[in-house]
């Protein structure tokens, strides 16, 4: 009897650490993109502990953000979204069932702290690159349907950049002539059999812009599977290099309806949709801002030489991120104007 009372205790001990593991595995299932101690050390080691569990929301919910679009979308418009300014905004939609979904995936229980950790997230963003504009907001029209405004501007100091050449860009159905930017200098690549990847600073260098072009040219397919894995593996994998790097100015504006994605494979009912105006501006230095700015002589001479050149003149993806933090303040594809 004691046997059999030792073996259900035993048994049942066991459970009780199964359950409890795969719990945490559940809650810890997103964010993995994000690593707080690659912050130590940095301007982003400024972020919380609340503060990184957002950004790990965020960036997870990026790429289910990311994985519906083109299936609504005619793929001949550009399209770009901040993860941080639709988590903000999803718990005015009204559909209470997907927002308990929402919150069961995401372990979100007060909504006013996610909040008030989101306003704290954007302002931390100004005092680690102040050249950084990024704002959101949101209406409600008179049907009660959600129109979320986003914007984000942020410069490029590199030289090459004061002059733009009309260079063509190639869609499926059409070739447009616009404005690129060509640039030489020592910047992340990132290569393998599907696409290939060029990670470029920003600002003051904190932030980056992530290009990525598929290789095969299906811009749908690509974007409709690119997960946070994909993602993570980029950064963790980029080589600086002395390149020679051609794409267009992604400045723009886009209207588009973007379906909330879905949480529950139980779901069964009609997501809700947001309408999105989404605004990306790429500042062009002037030649003062550039005289105030360091420059590397050794790698500007060294990119005067020949040099392996990364194109973007077909439709490509891109993501501007912390480059410490990892987290990302705007996602969007880019298919010409």
């Amino acid at each position: 009897m004691k046997a059999s009372n030792i073996f259900f205790f035993a048994l049942l001990f066991l459970s009780v650490v199964i359950v409890s593991c795969n719990k945490n595995n559940q809650e810890n299932d997103y964010g993995v993109s994000i690593s707080a101690p690659k912050m130590i050390g940095t301007p982003a080691e400024v972020f919380s502990e609340d503060n990184i569990n957002i950004l790990k929301i965020s960036n997870s919910f990026n790429f289910l953000l990311l994985n519906q679009p083109f299936a609504h979308l005619d793929s001949s418009y550009n399209f770009s979204f901040s993860p941080l300014g639709i988590l903000y905004n999803v718990y005015r939609i009204e559909d209470e069932n997907y927002l308990n979904q929402f919150s069961n995936k995401f372990d979100i229980s007060d909504t006013a702290t996610l909040f008030e950790n989101i306003s704290t997230i954007k302002k931390l963003i100004s005092g680690i690159d102040s050249s950084i504009k990024i704002d959101f907001s949101s209406t409600l029209d008179k049907s009660k349907k959600m129109k979320i405004s986003e914007k984000i501007e942020f410069p490029i100091f590199y030289e090459e950049a004061l002059k733009v050449k009309k260079q063509p860009f190639f869609t499926s159905k059409e070739k447009k002539s616009l404005d690129f930017f060509t640039i030489k200098r020592e910047l992340g690549v990132y290569s393998d059999n599907n696409f290939n990847a060029v990670n470029m600073s920003i600002g003051n260098e904190n932030y980056s812009l992530l290009l990525i072009i598929p290789k095969n040219g299906n811009i749908n397919s690509f974007v409709n599977s690119f997960s946070e894995k994909d993602y993570k593996t980029i950064i963790e994998g980029l080589t600086p290099k002395i390149i020679s790097l051609s794409f267009p100015n992604i400045s723009n504006i886009s209207n588009y309806s973007l379906l909330l994605p879905l949480i529950s494979l139980d779901s069964a009912y009609k997501l809700s949709s947001l309408q999105i105006s989404s605004e990306i501006k790429i500042i062009k230095p002037t030649p003062a801002e550039l005289k105030q700015k360091k420059t590397d002589i050794d790698n500007k001479l060294k990119s005067s030489t020949k040099t392996e050149k990364y194109t973007f003149n077909r439709p490509f993806l891109f993501i501007i991120r912390g480059k410490n933090s990892n987290s990302i303040l705007t996602t969007g594809v880019f298919v010409g104007k």
